[in-house]
């Protein structure tokens, strides 16, 4: 009989991760339709918030964008133009950023329209870059490690953690529209009940005494094409943030938030996350003790595995 009960159950189990799965799904499904912006054929003067930031910020940016190329399309941004003429109103009082990029991005596209003349506002000449030493190079990206190893005693200087930031701030985003958000907590009590909420640290939460909260605000993407790019413009930024960190002389490890809607609610209760920014992971950061360390090997894929060329 024990054997006929377990075939009975195990079909059921199988239909309440699937029913599960399902719910998830749904949840994200409702959570991005409700918070995402509108397309640009739905723009109108109805916009607000953050939706109006959105659609200015694409705008302006394609104006940026065209602008740039070595033999831009003459005339272009007639859509464009009207879009911004109607939702940034001329004269109107311009408190925010990116309704002054907006300006800037018009009156070049009028100049370039009209006479042919390029911005050096909003396409600027950019500097040459020079080669790093490939030495320097291969030591700074074979040098970064997940450490699970941090010195309790010697807390991590806030101006770091800012620095580390603002550098990250260079990561490319969709548009332009910059959707990474960082919650940092510091100390040993705040730090612990944080890490608490993800599986991965509790051999060394303990040691640590600063961690970081990634997320990306859902409200800057737009349209069923975008529904997944929050994760891939969130992940170029943690990961340009662990490498500002490295550089900075910062010890780190990214902690996965792979979870379940109620996991998140859980942290965003815990953490004072709006509701509106979607998680992206957590980062453990300090300094690694002074006396030495061990990390994990943690073997690469050699470069056949991973570079195809066609």
């Amino acid at each position: 009989m024990a054997g006929v009960r377990e075939l009975v159950r195990k079909p059921v189990r199988m239909v309440r991760r699937r029913f599960a799965m399902g719910a998830e799904f749904a949840r994200d499904y409702r959570a991005y339709r409700t918070t995402a912006a509108p397309t640009d054929d739905a723009a109108s003067t109805e916009l607000s918030g953050i939706h109006l930031e959105t659609q200015v910020t694409k705008d302006y940016h394609r104006v940026e964008k065209g602008l740039s190329l070595r033999s831009p399309k003459h005339p272009f941004g007639d859509a464009v133009d009207r879009r911004l003429a109607m939702l940034v109103p001329a004269g109107a009082a311009i408190d925010e950023g990116y309704q002054a990029f907006a300006v800037d991005a018009r009156e070049a596209l009028a100049g370039w329209n009209t006479a042919g003349s390029l911005s050096d506002i909003v396409s600027p000449m950019a500097a040459p870059s020079d080669a790093i030493d490939p030495e320097l190079l291969e030591q700074f990206f074979a040098s970064r490690h997940s450490v699970r190893d941090f010195d309790e005693h010697r807390p991590v200087d806030p101006r770091l953690i800012d620095e580390a930031v603002r550098l990250a701030g260079s990561t490319p985003s969709v548009c332009n529209r910059q959707a990474a958000r960082v919650h940092v907590f510091e100390g040993a009590e705040d730090s612990a009940r944080i890490l608490a909420h993800q599986n991965g640290n509790a051999g060394f939460r303990h040691h640590v005494r600063t961690v970081m909260i990634v997320t990306v605000e859902r409200g800057l993407f737009a349209g069923a094409g975008e529904r997944n790019q929050r994760w891939v413009d969130g992940g170029l930024f943690a990961m340009t943030l662990v490498w500002a960190l490295h550089g900075l002389g910062l010890s780190s490890c990214m902690l996965n938030w792979s979870m379940t809607n109620a996991r998140t609610d859980a942290l965003r209760q815990e953490a004072g996350i709006p509701a509106s920014e979607d998680v992206i992971c957590l980062i453990a950061v300090g300094h690694a003790p002074a006396d030495g360390y061990r990390v994990a090997r943690s073997p690469k894929r050699p470069l056949s595995q991973v570079l195809t060329r066609h």
